[in-house]
């Protein structure tokens, strides 16, 4: 692939937000929309997950889909949002796994509150974090990256997707105490990861999609995965898990509605996503972007939810992101 082609990529990847009308607009005379409520700013893992379904969905059912961004705090935060949505199908809140750590991590907030206001549909899908560094970082593995925090811990500047999310514990477990406490946090991946490529911070973990453009265009170093992948781009890169034991997996992406949606509804839903996931179309693009498709059902995707709060809570309190 041709430097400017990969610029190209580069600058279409940061454009996203305005592609993702195509995907509302494309199945205009199929009904009302249904709205894919994203937790975080545009630009994200997330971003590009909820662009891709709605792309199938559409496909699939004639139906539009928005996809609605709210990356704000308190009422105007994505899953506020839909919290207090009418239970009948029409509003869906795409997360990720990023909620289950901030659930463990203060188990009375008003986040974890939020919550409680939702029911799980399914999760779609999972894809490796991804360490990724500045190439001025002199650290060309992941054993050279850790020999440098030893020694230059308070000089390095570490960066997180969203703040007590997946990636910011995945960084507080990797760096020295000094350094982890500089994390700077940001309002979703997209962001964090356009700050890493303008060289204002030295490291972050991001998902695997949003990491691999930029990578593939020399603007960021891949140094390590949180899970085992068979993407071509990150089977080669170790799992840091010497250096923090038990600690962040995959990330997953996952939907859930309001809490009064009837089961039968939940249980339709499920079914339409998981026809979804079965898209020729979409198994390609979650293959060029190192995601896999889950499709489990609501009590499965529930268990894995409860268990992952419970697995994060420990972690959470040793690396000093409880409030």
């Amino acid at each position: 692939m041709t430097g400017p082609l990969n610029a190209r990529l580069v600058r279409a990847f940061f454009c996203l937000p305005l592609l993702f009308g195509a995907a509302a607009v494309a199945g205009a005379d199929g009904g009302s929309p249904s709205r894919l409520v994203v937790p975080a700013a545009a630009g994200g893992g997330a971003s590009l997950q909820a662009a891709m379904l709605a792309d199938a969905l559409v496909r699939q059912t004639g139906r539009p889909f928005i996809i609605d961004h709210r990356s704000g705090l308190g009422v105007e935060a994505g899953t506020a949002v839909v919290a207090r949505s009418s239970p009948d199908g029409q509003v869906l809140l795409l997360a990720t796994a990023s909620v289950a750590v901030r659930a463990a991590g203060a188990m009375a907030s008003a986040e974890t509150a939020v919550l409680r206001r939702l029911k799980p549909v399914t999760r779609l899908s999972t894809t490796p974090l991804v360490l990724a560094v500045h190439p001025r970082v002199p650290a060309k593995t992941l054993a050279e990256l850790l020999a440098l925090a030893r020694v230059q811990g308070e000089r390095l500047q570490a960066g997180a997707g969203t703040a007590g999310g997946l990636g910011h514990l995945a960084a507080a477990m990797l760096l020295p105490a000094a350094s982890a406490a500089r994390i700077s946090v940001f309002r979703g991946g997209g962001p964090a990861v356009r700050t890493l490529v303008e060289g204002h911070i030295d490291l972050l973990f991001a998902a695997a999609p949003v990491v691999l453009p930029q990578s593939t265009a020399g603007r960021l170093r891949m140094l390590a995965v949180t899970a085992p992948s068979r993407h071509a781009g990150l089977a080669r890169l170790p799992l840091p898990g010497g250096a923090t034991p038990g600690a962040v997996t995959s990330q997953w992406y996952g939907l859930f509605v309001p809490a009064d949606t009837p089961d039968s509804m939940v249980r339709d839903l499920h079914e339409e996503m998981r026809r979804a996931l079965r898209d020729e179309s979409l198994i390609a693009r979650f293959s060029e972007h190192a995601i896999e498709a889950a499709g489990d059902d609501a009590a499965a995707f529930d268990a894995l939810l409860q268990s992952e709060i419970a697995r994060y809570a420990p972690l959470v309190r040793r690396a000093g992101m409880v409030p």
